[in-house]
């Protein structure tokens, strides 16, 4: 080392007496395991955040363990239904189909077709989930839910739930047209429009 520090003393211009060159490996020795700690604490750190973004971005569902307590997420119930308090327009949402979201609202409905459903036309009513109020008489299969009357039909390749507005919200009635193909029971679609609340601004379709 004391002819390394000869030649650093002879190559500067300065003739300040040369610092041990062996001091300024071991310092750059310790500076490097720290940066290297550093560094490490840094990417576990980056892992520890992806996991938990990784968490955030994965649908919510209730998982319920061993003693029946659900855990942080959203509330999911048996009919594939979560509960909601969304507002499109004139209309809110206490629950909604768990996978699917709304396209689009204006006064007469709302359109709510599956996450990343190729027709993105709110207009566009196949295959799609429609919200529909107006003021024709009820017609269909009577049931009763939750102190309601709501009659039930089948058109072609969807079928209809239609109830009457409650008292405080325009007169008339409003529906809930679904695709056979979505799978839904009518009770599933009964609990769903019962959780519809139809608001000032709605106005009724024609037809």
């Amino acid at each position: 080392m004391t002819d390394l520090t000869d030649l650093l003393d002879r190559a500067s211009d300065r003739g300040e007496p040369p610092l041990p060159v062996a001091d300024d490996l071991t310092r750059g020795r310790v500076a490097l395991r720290r940066r290297r700690r550093r560094n490490g604490l840094v990417a576990v750190g980056s892992l520890c955040a992806l996991g938990i973004i990784a968490g955030f971005g994965a649908p919510a569902v209730l998982d319920r363990s061993s003693d029946d307590r659900p855990s942080v997420g959203v509330e999911k119930s048996e009919s594939a239904l979560f509960a909601a308090n969304q507002t499109e327009g004139p209309y809110t949402f206490g629950k909604l189909p768990v996978g699917w979201e709304v396209q689009g609202s204006y006064p007469q409905g709302v359109t709510i077709a599956p996450v990343g459903f190729p027709d993105q036309e709110p207009a566009s009513f196949v295959g799609k989930l429609v919200i529909m109020y107006d003021q024709n008489p009820v017609f269909g299969e009577r049931r009763e839910y939750n102190d309601r009357e709501f009659y039930s039909n089948t058109e072609g390749d969807h079928d209809t739930v239609r109830v009457r507005t409650r008292a405080g919200e325009p007169e008339g009635t409003v529906s809930v047209q679904y695709p056979d193909s979505a799978g839904w029971d009518v009770e599933t679609m009964i609990e769903f429009l019962d959780a519809v609340e139809v608001g000032r601004g709605a106005l009724p379709g024609l037809g």
